[in-house]
């Protein structure tokens, strides 16, 4: 493993000739300068996810900005949620349709749609390995900061974006925040937004 956390290692290399991943190499989205580009989360990170979350058959994960759907497609595999992948870049979706389709998944969706206005409101889980900033991901955090006043939530985090969801006031979580590893917080008490 990486000394740092970071990086890819030869789980990544088992996964990857499972999912026989292949990025596309035509027809990129122009992308806003607050939208990060295209990084999977490494495999080790996954599992520690399905760890923190224990998810459940009730559960619903939704990975925004999830590429060619690498958390939806093994959550799929490894546990008995339904999940979802959000992303903006319509190749990476048909990538992982067509992952899905060929592993004969039936419980993950991918969905070509923006953050900001996909509909969120079946998620009980939600991850971001920093698919944005600044005033993309304020705008995604105060969406799930509304879904939050409807019922409790969970939202991982991986990469960069965790320092600023740590400071949301609306969620809390039961260890300190690390950079380098998946973090989970848990909504508070559902309340009217503010």
């Amino acid at each position: 493993m990486p000394a740092n956390g970071m990086g890819y290692d030869y789980l990544d290399e088992l996964i990857s000739g499972v999912f026989q991943f292949e990025e596309p190499t035509a027809g990129h989205a122009r992308r806003e300068s607050e939208i990060v580009p295209y990084q999977p989360t490494p495999a080790r990170h996954i599992f520690r996810l399905i760890g923190l979350t224990a998810l459940t058959a009730t559960d619903v994960l939704v990975d925004l900005g999830s590429g060619m759907g690498h958390v939806p497609l093994l959550v799929s595999i490894c546990t008995q949620a339904r999940t979802i992948g959000i992303e903006l870049e319509a190749n990476y979706v048909q990538r992982a349709q067509q992952c899905a389709q060929s592993l004969n998944l039936k419980n993950v969706t991918f969905l070509h749609q923006d953050a900001r206005e996909a509909d969120l409101s079946s998620g009980t889980v939600f991850y971001l390995y920093t698919p944005f900033t600044g005033s993309v991901l304020r705008s995604v955090l105060d969406r799930l900061r509304r879904e939050a006043t409807t019922r409790q939530i969970r939202i991982c985090t991986y990469g960069p974006c965790t320092p600023v969801i740590a400071n949301e006031p609306w969620l809390e979580t039961a260890e300190a925040p690390e950079t380098p590893q998946v973090v989970l917080f848990n909504s508070r008490e559902t309340s009217a937004p503010a």
